[in-house]
């Protein structure tokens, strides 16, 4: 008891002076408009520390639990990967218990040059027949079809631009089973396309997707081409003309992939055949 008096007896002075500094605020408080606005403002800037500091730890066990998540789906989608299946030759897999032959091959490649200026457009690729590049192979990007082989050195080739008066390929509308020409006029600019033929009795929409019939052996179904911006008919043929603006950036073409047909050199002999 006595070294508590002590203790109380020394520090006397700053206790009075806590209590008279309570006193003030309190009276600051309740008397100024000035001093409370500059009070709140400060309570509530540490208000709003603590609720963000409070949001940014929310956020990242969110965050951990959103990760978890991701795991559990990529977990799925590896499990679905070809290469948990057995390869059984060098261009066939076993899938779920069935045999599977690879038709398509992708070679990538580089753009080297590609004129956009003439009626025969003509792009250069970085591969050749050393790395199994042959003509009439079809070639796309990532957005949709670029064009198709037409010559090959050792390392070099060059590739029929879709903007080429000359190109044709027979296409459809994603989803249906009609079929016509795609090719490029003399009205279409970069980017744009034609197709003719569709008869009247299919039902066209503006913003339909044209996309690769794949009966020509050059490029996969369904391969994407352009959207439909505009719809004309051929009252003569009782057609369509759709004007199409192309998934392709032919401005902006940098990196491709040259499409080997595996089966291709089979369909050639076999239609060669039927026509003669």
């Amino acid at each position: 008891m006595k070294n508590l008096i002590l203790f109380l007896n020394k520090i006397r002075f700053f206790m009075f002076f806590v209590f008279l500094q309570f006193i003030t605020f309190y009276i600051i408080k309740s008397n100024s408009s000035f001093q409370q606005a500059g009070i709140f403002n400060s309570s509530s800037s540490i208000s709003g520390w603590i609720f963000q500091k409070k949001t940014t730890i929310s956020n990242y066990f969110s965050l951990v639990e959103e990760n978890e998540n991701l795991l559990h789906q990529n977990a799925s989608l590896k499990k679905e990967a070809l290469k948990n299946y057995t390869i059984i030759t060098k261009n066939n897999i076993e899938l779920n218990g069935k045999e599977y032959k690879q038709v398509y091959n992708y070679q990538p490649a580089n753009l080297i040059s590609n004129s956009t200026n003439s009626r025969k457009n003509i792009l250069t690729l970085n591969v050749g027949s050393t790395k199994g590049i042959k003509k009439e192979m079809g070639v796309i990007s990532t957005k949709g079809i670029i064009g198709f082989v037409k010559d090959v050195s050792a390392n070099y080739c060059t590739v029929m631009s879709l903007a080429n008066s000359q190109f044709r390929l027979n296409v459809k509308p994603k989803g249906d089973s009609c079929t016509g020409l795609l090719l490029w006029n003399k009205k279409d600019k970069i980017n744009q396309a034609t197709v003719v033929g569709i008869p009247l009795y299919f039902n066209i929409n503006k913003g339909d997707t044209i996309v690769t019939q794949g009966s020509d052996g050059i490029f996969p179904r369904d391969e994407k081409i352009g959207i439909v911006e505009e719809i004309k008919i051929e009252k003569e043929k009782n057609t369509y003309i759709l004007k199409l603006k192309l998934t392709v950036d032919f401005y902006a073409i940098s990196s491709v992939f040259v499409i080997g047909n595996a089966q291709k050199e089979e369909l050639n002999s076999l239609q060669n055949k039927t026509e003669k």
